[in-house]
């Protein structure tokens, strides 16, 4: 009997250990080490997979992150969960990678691009973009994906990388983001190195290759106190993109907090959120839907629609709360689950109104009972 019961429970664990982490009703995760073959050697990329729970098959949102020359081995694909969360809720599989020598990625992060007096970056992008075909291909031999459709989302050199990705033959992708992208020469980790301009304009020379007879439409975001790619140097590559024949839409932020190269961050998705669904929506491409939410915006005071316009902008997985009685909504948002999202909410309602509080939305769907709470009738 005593063995059968320690039968029973050490199954009970591999269960316990097996089942994807912070799984909810509208998405799960998964975590992996994705096998690629880049020329002649085979890596294992970190990855985090966020995909819908119900559906066969989903287009591919794949996320790269840009560089931590400092502390690559504290990189994980988690960085970019809340992007991963995003895109799976629009209805893709969304996978979150980071390079080989990243993370836990096996292999050795390849850094050349030449000097300052003798640039080469078209090695670093050829590199880091064949590094990315070969994720795409791994990714497209999944039984729950529509191997026909591919989104390229990329941070910093990832952006840049997905470029590179998006020019090739065949068009791996259907579309491509590029956030803050570019490469640049540094002596001193995170701080380019003063005057490069033949590393600049080997960049833009890349860019104009890049964009060459290419019709994949691009979407590119650049903030004006971007230290490493400001305003002049995003507008000569995105005009040199352009020149070739390349599609993209180029939308220059105002400056973000101290430092506009880090449009990555959660706080920076209202800057963003609903131009990328603009984006997907003129390519028929799966965009966040959050009409059903509509009926709640619409009964809702001005000062409280404003705020519950704003946790629409922001990131899932996300839960907003209101009082029984007194007004005001109070929301969280970027959570790894939705039972934390509702928790965050209760308890922020809560502590400002001291009253009993209700779910009146999570992520774009009213909760039950939103009606009775938000009218203040039973």
């Amino acid at each position: 009997m005593r063995l059968s019961r320690l039968f029973l429970v050490l199954c009970l664990g591999l269960v316990l250990c097996a089942r994807p982490g912070f799984a909810d009703t509208e998405v799960r995760e998964e975590r992996l080490l994705l096998p690629i073959h880049v020329g002649s050697h085979d890596e294992k990329l970190e990855t985090l997979i966020v995909r819908p729970v119900s559906g066969t098959k989903f287009p591919i949102a794949l996320i790269v992150n840009g560089s931590a020359a400092a502390s690559p081995s504290k990189m994980h694909p988690e960085w970019l969960a809340h992007m991963a969360h995003d895109f799976a809720h629009r209805g893709f599989l969304a996978a979150s990678i980071v390079w080989p020598g990243y993370g836990n990625s096996s292999g050795k992060f390849m850094n050349r691009a030449g000097s300052c007096a003798a640039p080469d970056v078209a090695m670093f992008l050829d590199a880091h973009g064949d590094e990315l075909a070969a994720a795409l291909t791994a990714l497209r031999k999944r039984p729950d994906v529509d191997r026909s459709v591919a989104l390229g989302v990329g941070i910093s050199i990832g952006g840049a990388s997905i470029l590179d990705l998006g020019s090739r033959r065949g068009r791996p992708l259907t579309a491509a983001i590029n956030i803050s992208g570019g490469v640049y020469h540094y002596d001193k980790v995170g701080v380019p190195t003063p005057g490069c301009a033949l590393f600049k304009a080997d960049l833009i020379r890349n860019m104009a290759r890049f964009g060459k007879d290419n019709p994949t439409p691009t979407l590119w975001f650049y903030a004006a106190n971007d230290p490493y790619f400001g305003p002049d140097l995003a507008g000569r590559m995105v005009t040199a993109y352009r020149s070739r024949g390349g599609q993209a839409d180029f939308v220059a932020l105002a400056p973000f907090g101290s430092n506009g190269h880090r449009l990555f961050k959660q706080k920076a998705s209202p800057l963003m959120a609903a131009r990328i669904d603009a984006f997907l929506r003129r390519n028929h491409l799966p965009a966040m839907d959050d009409a059903a939410l509509t009926p709640i915006l619409s009964r809702l005071g001005p000062a409280d629609r404003a705020s519950a316009e704003l946790y629409l902008e922001n990131d899932a997985e996300k839960a907003m709360a209101m009082p029984e009685t007194a007004r005001g909504v109070y929301w969280h948002y970027g959570a790894r689950s939705l039972d934390d999202a509702r928790k965050q909410a209760l308890a922020a309602c809560r502590k400002a109104t001291r009253q009993k509080c209700h779910i009146i939305a999570q992520n774009t769907h009213p909760a039950d009972g939103w009606q009775q709470v938000v009218t203040g009738k039973p």
